[in-house]
């Protein structure tokens, strides 16, 4: 071969070897934006996600009382606070005490006096009435 075919075919050569490595550089520019990278991402945790529900309900489908019995669980223990104060105020023998202090009047002792004292007050202090 002439050297002068050899020299051509080595420029046609380089040629189409920047040719292939602009395109891979134009196509891991495209895969690195954040745009892609996002896309892909979702992508992949909505996949994931869809597998993970199929197999859920799969399991549901299988053991339907075992699931039931899980999720009543869940129930109780997301609700446990709520729960505990119906269920003492339907076992509890006391009425209820709404925060009211009631004062029991009939079996009173004649040594103690229930009426309030009288303070005196300047008239800069409270509620001018």
């Amino acid at each position: 071969m002439k050297p002068e075919a050899r020299l051509s075919q080595a420029r046609y050569e380089a040629e189409q070897a920047k040719k292939r490595l602009g395109s891979s550089v134009g196509a891991l520019q495209y895969r690195l934006k954040p745009g892609t990278l996002v896309n892909n991402a979702w992508e992949g945790v909505r996949d994931k996600s869809s597998d993970l529900a199929d197999d859920a309900l799969q399991a549901v489908k299988s053991r339907p009382v075992a699931a039931s019995g899980v999720l009543a669980g869940l129930v109780v223990f997301l609700a446990r606070e709520p729960l505990w104060r119906g269920v003492s105020r339907i076992f509890s023998s006391r009425e209820r005490d709404d925060g009211v202090i009631v004062a029991n009047l009939d079996n009173r002792d004649g040594t103690f006096d229930l009426t309030a004292q009288d303070v005196p007050r300047s008239a800069n202090e409270g509620v001018n009435a």
